[in-house]
């Protein structure tokens, strides 16, 4: 089969995987589309190689997260020829750009029948992550005040939709021309960062999710609501007011999702088919294309996912010789 290595901390596309042998309580999907994400550009640069060799994660393919696909070999939920989508685990089991994948069933869900396999593959990741920062990690309310950094990107365009759903008022961030475009997926009021920085507003927010990674508590301690929640999207960075919030009426708060859950993927496609939630995609890439994708990861203006079409409906293989597999070269 077809996918992405790191050689040299570059990737490289091999024609001569195995196809993987789904263990106990694993799947195999055939995958149709895959997302491109900053910590692929990580995974790349070898800065999780420690942890994937410590969890058993450490597999030829070490890129791509979320995904949809189709079923080749399922189980009593997910049956043969059943389309699917969903977010591998971080650090452990195979990541997703490659042609085939095993993974836990937990992690995947039945894909809504109104999206195509483009937009399904630029769900899971952004509404998973964005729907425990404002739920579990933010107590979001009807009528509370959200401030989100960085709302035009893959992240962020769910994070409005979901504070929207909740019944949230709504300030977005983002860069130039955005708007239009934010407005008309729930966004009450947009600001251009380039013009206003966010220390300069002057409303307090019952929850501030920070998907730029560039803001600090500091930063936006002033903006905060008295017993408001700081939410940004790389944790690490903030140990100190993580800290600080075992005695500060303020907090700030985790955020750590590291694989898919079928419950929340299961809202996420009752929300999807019933209109309330869209998916956002940037650009599409054929495979052999990958390093323009990674190259459109790195340029301003993007609007959801990049994603990269790996699988083709017709080529697919529903009857895959598993005798045959460890030399099984597609």
């Amino acid at each position: 089969m077809k996918g992405l290595i790191v050689e040299n901390k570059q990737l490289v596309l091999r024609h001569d995987l195995s196809i993987p042998v789904p263990q106990k309580n694993e799947v195999l999907v055939k995958i149709m589309s895959a997302t491109i994400n900053q910590i692929d550009v990580e995974f790349i640069q070898g800065k999780y190689d420690w942890i994937l060799k410590l969890s058993g994660g450490n597999y030829p393919t070490k890129t791509g997260i979320e995904f949809s696909g189709i079923i080749v070999d399922g189980d009593k939920n997910f049956q043969k020829g059943a389309y699917v989508f969903g977010y591998v685990h971080l650090t452990k089991g195979m990541k997703t750009h490659q042609e085939y994948i095993s993974i836990n069933p937990n992690y995947i869900a039945l894909m809504p029948s109104n999206i195509s396999f483009e937009e399904a593959a630029a769900l899971p990741l952004g509404t998973l992550t964005s729907l425990v920062a404002l739920t579990e990690l933010g107590g979001i309310q009807h009528g509370k005040k959200v401030l989100i950094n960085g709302a035009a990107g893959g992240l962020g365009v769910y994070a409005v939709q979901l504070a929207n759903i909740f019944g949230a008022l709504i300030t977005a961030t983002a860069g130039d021309n955005q708007r239009a475009f934010l407005e008309s997926i729930g966004a009450d009021e947009v600001v251009d960062y380039n013009v206003t920085p966010i220390e300069a507003l002057t409303d307090k927010f019952d929850i501030i999710l920070d998907l730029s990674n560039e803001k600090s508590f500091a930063n936006i301690r002033s903006l905060l609501t008295k017993n408001g929640t700081f939410i940004p999207a790389e944790p690490n960075k903030h140990i100190m007011a993580l800290i600080q919030s075992f005695y500060l009426a303020q907090k700030t708060k985790y955020l750590y999702v590291d694989k898919g859950d079928n419950k929340k993927l299961n809202k996420i496609v009752d929300w999807v088919a019933s209109g309330k939630l869209i998916p956002v995609v940037d650009r599409v890439y054929d495979f052999k294309a990958y390093q323009q994708g990674f190259q459109r990861l790195s340029e301003q203006g993007r609007r959801g996912r990049i994603v990269l079409n790996i699988g083709k409906k017709s080529a697919i293989d529903m009857s895959i010789n598993y005798k045959n597999i460890a030399s099984d070269k597609l």
